[in-house]
């Protein structure tokens, strides 16, 4: 799922120049089931990270330029904090008041919201202000002082956040950051979206997250953390989504630490947890996303209760590269690499 920790000082040229690596990044590795159909493939950049379609069926192109306009709305006009006049950003510019927005937002800021009462605050998209600070791939990537996370830290509440039909208002001192849940919401609109083309299926991947769309098998290769341009073991999966969360993507390295962009939001610093990374398979784009994050910062063994209860299967990379595979996903899974081991 690396894009590249300094993908702003790339430009659309030479993100698409790295795509063959890329691709094997965010799991797309064959897709052998649908190679008698007509196919058309792209690669473009949106949402800050690189973006890759593979549609198969009449109309491709058409239909892919649908996809595009789709995830160019979701950045622009709903979800990108960074878009003036996006709903987060009319969100964010005015704390304390009730901000009309549209149905979409309210509601993936809505599920957001649950997800973080589930998993106990760990995963919040009310860390805006944190996230300022650490600045991970931004121009000003920085190690902020215990000060500074500690004065901004309070206003890291979801509960204070209120949703009521299609308005939302945040306290003041708060800020949304919907960054661990876009792609993943992204491929929702996505899905939704192709049920109403002639697409026969589809490999969408927005970054990290992957949306598997139509009656195909298909398998996908999930990123070897030490080495990210190559893969350690496979899925065979049907429809469904899937999203990594790994400590390879976005870091930095500051008097030989590592600080990587996942963020626990109850400490405003970098998850300490035992793993490299975390895939989430479910029915939900959004929720395969926010997942993957909060069982990155919770581990393994706090994170089966939370998975169990959004019916989502996970893969977990420990960083003794030890691997251990939720039930629904052990007869799917194959190691590749041989140097990480599966647990019983």
């Amino acid at each position: 799922m690396k894009v590249i920790d300094k993908l702003r000082n790339l430009n659309k040229r030479a993100l698409i120049a790295v795509t063959v690596c890329i691709t094997l990044i965010v799991g797309i590795v064959v897709f052998d089931a649908v190679r008698k159909s007509s196919e058309y493939s792209t690669t473009t950049v949106a949402m800050g990270t690189v973006v890759t379609l593979r549609l198969f069926g009449p109309d491709g192109e058409e239909n892919a330029q649908l996809v595009l306009e789709n995830i160019d709305e979701t950045e622009k006009a709903l979800l990108s904090r960074n878009e003036k006049n996006s709903d987060v950003d009319r969100i964010n510019s005015a704390p304390g008041t009730a901000v009309s927005v549209s149905y979409e937002t309210a509601e993936i800021i809505a599920d957001s919201l649950a997800v973080s009462k589930k998993c106990e605050g760990v995963f919040d998209i009310t860390v805006g202000e944190i996230t300022k600070l650490w600045d991970f791939g931004g121009e000003n990537q920085r190690l902020p002082s215990d000060e500074e996370i500690k004065e901004r830290l309070p206003f890291v509440t979801y509960s204070n956040v209120k949703v009521t039909d299609t308005t939302v208002t945040i306290a003041e001192g708060q800020s949304l950051d919907l960054g661990a849940i876009g792609k993943g919401a992204a491929c929702d609109r996505i899905k939704t979206l192709l049920s109403s083309t002639n697409t026969d299926s589809a490999v969408i991947s927005v970054g990290g997250s992957l949306l598997l769309y139509g009656k195909k098998d298909f398998t996908i290769g999930i990123t070897n953390p030490e080495n990210s341009q190559n893969s350690m073991g496979s899925l065979e999966l049907s429809e469904t989504f899937v999203s990594t969360s790994g400590n390879y993507e976005k870091f930095f390295v500051e008097n030989d630490k590592k600080y990587h962009h996942i963020l626990d939001a109850t400490t405003g610093y970098p998850a300490d947890s035992r793993l490299m990374s975390v895939t989430v398979v479910c029915d939900s784009g959004l929720l395969s996303d926010a997942l993957s994050t909060a069982c990155y910062i919770r581990g393994y063994q706090q994170s089966l209760e939370l998975l169990s209860q959004y019916n989502a299967q996970a893969v977990f990379i420990f960083k003794d590269k030890t691997v251990r595979i939720t039930d629904g996903l052990k007869d799917k899974f194959t190691l590749t690499d041989e140097s990480f081991v599966v647990a019983e």
